[in-house]
């Protein structure tokens, strides 16, 4: 089956420990020839509107949800 790999930009709500924020997310998005299937591999936060403490936080993008963690200054989704 053969694919393509592009990347992408979204705009997505960073929400946990009573803190919400807009952001910016890079994803690289891999779709399949034949069907309309696509998958985003893990999001990469490029930008938060505004300082976060660090811990868990559920990323709302696309009408999904994902779980990510941020510690140490970086971001990370925490399931795959």
């Amino acid at each position: 089956m053969a694919f393509t790999r592009d990347s992408m930009t979204e705009w997505g709500i960073l929400r946990g420990g009573g803190e919400t924020a807009y952001c910016k997310v890079s994803a690289l998005r891999v779709a399949f020839s034949g069907p309309r299937l696509f998958k985003d591999c893990p999001y990469t936060v490029l930008w938060v509107s505004k300082p976060l403490p660090e811990g868990d936080y559920k990323l709302s993008i696309d009408g999904e949800i994902i779980d990510m963690r941020h510690f140490k200054g970086g971001w990370g989704a925490t399931q795959v």
